[in-house]
């Protein structure tokens, strides 16, 4: 048995916005990430660093639709985990998303890492909004 991470909120901007703040590096640098190498695109590699934990982790970028969805692998808690990212619009200015990341054992390791990446993928989506409504970058309190 395995657990899944689920996390999931609205954003009131259009779905292209929240799109683009995810995968351009120069916009994911000013709200989640020290460093990007690259966009988040279909079959890329690239690495993103934070530098206020003093990592750095290779992104394995599966699946990409503008718009719609982002999936990757990665290693954040250790060992290797798929990340996918839905996003769907609601209304005119108001995107849904849902971030899952599985699979952690249903064991007491895996269920510290399952809740550690939820504290991170709820961070994430405050961050995000954040950047989006006031271009404040929440992991070091400046404007970007």
């Amino acid at each position: 048995m395995s657990i899944q991470v689920k996390v999931s909120d609205h954003v009131m901007r259009t779905v292209d916005k929240v799109f683009n703040a995810i995968v351009d590096p120069t916009q994911i640098t000013k709200y989640f990430v020290s460093n990007a190498s690259d966009f988040l695109s279909e079959g890329n590699k690239i690495i993103w660093e934070f530098k206020d934990y003093n990592v750095k982790l290779n992104i394995e970028v599966i699946k990409v639709i503008k718009n719609e969805q982002i999936t990757f692998n990665w290693e954040a808690c250790g060992n290797k985990t798929k990340v996918s990212m839905l996003l769907s619009s609601e209304e005119e200015h108001k995107t849904k998303i849902v971030i899952t990341e599985d699979a952690f054992e249903a064991n007491e390791e895996g269920i510290k890492k399952a809740l550690e990446q939820t504290q991170g993928w709820t961070d994430f989506v405050c961050s995000l909004k954040a950047y989006l409504y006031t271009g404040i970058n929440l992991r070091n309190g400046k404007m970007n």
